[in-house]
């Protein structure tokens, strides 16, 4: 079409218009919705375990209220108070607390801390990679941990790693992507007998999400005095990953080191956010049950269907579907489903993501069709 329309040619078009949305409105229909309605509905994210319902209706006020701190410097007092309220919930006191954007730069920061130390990192095979890759940019020495038979994280293994060139240890628990709990007591005894040698950095982002109730935090163990550090963030059950708030709980001294290093680049609409919806224990219950229900929907698929998967105690699922995970990926969009990336070597192996209890259902539908 030109650029240039005669008005003839413009009221003509305009004619046309709305000569359509009158018939539209004479069936019944509305022209808009009538439009809409013909095109695709967008893919349902399965991929990043992110939180589908959040933030909460709490944090949302308290964010909006924060729009008017937006011109002030005033993202100090906020994180104050942020560590303040982690310190309180926690049982430790602030110095134990270390603020961050997001647990990814926590993560980071323990690999710059132990780059510039000149030390080795000990880390699972198959983990949550942010450490390792940091860890490598500081030209670190990274020692991979092979997975147990079963895809779990084998303690003896690491204890076996660990040599006096060691200076960081990684753990994350339950573990990114497989869903997998360690075992309490085992992990427990691990933590006390390397903090002895090294750092033992437990990553416990999906601790929210765990229903064994044997489980337990290595946060005591902070508390005790033993030389570990704990990350949390707010990304998951919080629903503000795109607002990065992430924290640390570990000793005085290293919190105070790692504090040095971080950037202090929050700002001022998520720490309100964080602080918010750390209280809204509501909405926490609420994203924990759903999340439940949107599991049970897909094991009672697989189990049905026969296909393995791993017990998980978090937001996803490690599922094997004997399918290379790059064929995977294309062919479940065209079923309006977006899952998790490769994670080598068990890229047969899909990472997925929970969504709402009511979108796990095109996720069996479409996976149904793609192994036929």
């Amino acid at each position: 079409m030109k650029e240039n329309l005669t008005r003839r040619q413009w009221l003509n078009t305009g004619a046309t218009i709305l000569g359509g949305s009158i018939l539209g409105s004479v069936a019944g229909v509305s022209p808009l919705k009538a439009a809409t309605k013909s095109l695709p509905s967008a893919p349902i994210r399965m991929m990043f375990n992110e939180n589908p319902y959040g933030p909460s209706q709490v944090a949302r006020r308290a964010m909006r209220k924060a729009f008017g701190e937006a011109n002030l410097y005033s993202m100090r007092g906020a994180k104050a108070q942020f560590k303040a309220l982690m310190a309180k919930l926690n049982g430790v006191t602030p110095d134990h607390i270390a603020v961050g954007f997001g647990s990814g730069e926590i993560l980071k920061k323990a690999a710059l801390m132990n780059g510039i130390d000149k030390g080795e990192l000990v880390s699972p095979a198959l983990t949550f990679e942010t450490i390792n890759r940091y860890a490598n940019t500081m030209k670190s020495n990274v020692k991979r941990v092979p997975m147990t038979d079963d895809i779990g994280i084998n303690l003896d293994r690491m204890a076996d790693a660990v040599n006096r060139r060691t200076k960081l240890v990684y753990l994350c628990n339950p573990n990114n992507p497989t869903g997998a709990l360690m075992d309490t007591d085992e992990l427990k005894a691990f933590c006390k007998t390397i903090s002895k040698k090294a750092i033992v950095f437990v990553d416990e982002a999906y601790h929210e999400y765990v229903m064994d109730p044997n489980y337990r935090s290595m946060i005591d163990l902070v508390k005790a005095g033993h030389n570990i550090i704990v990350s949390r963030t707010a990304s998951k059950v919080h629903g503000l990953a795109g607002l990065r708030v992430g924290f640390a709980i570990t000793t005085p001294e290293t919190a105070k080191r790692m504090e040095s290093y971080l950037t202090d680049s929050l700002n001022i609409v998520g720490l309100r956010a964080a602080i918010a919806s750390y209280q809204d224990k509501k909405f926490q219950t609420y994203s924990i049950s759903q999340n439940n229900r949107a599991r049970d929907v897909v094991t009672g698929y697989l189990e049905a269907k026969g296909i393995e998967y791993l017990d998980s105690q978090t937001n996803f699922m490690f599922i094997k579907t004997g399918m290379e995970i790059t064929d995977l990926q294309p062919a479940m969009e065209k079923h309006g489903v977006l899952v998790g990336r490769p994670f080598p070597p068990y890229t047969k192996w899909c990472r997925l993501s929970m969504a709402k209890p009511e979108e796990m259902e095109r996720f069996n539908s479409g996976l149904d069709k793609v192994l036929g």
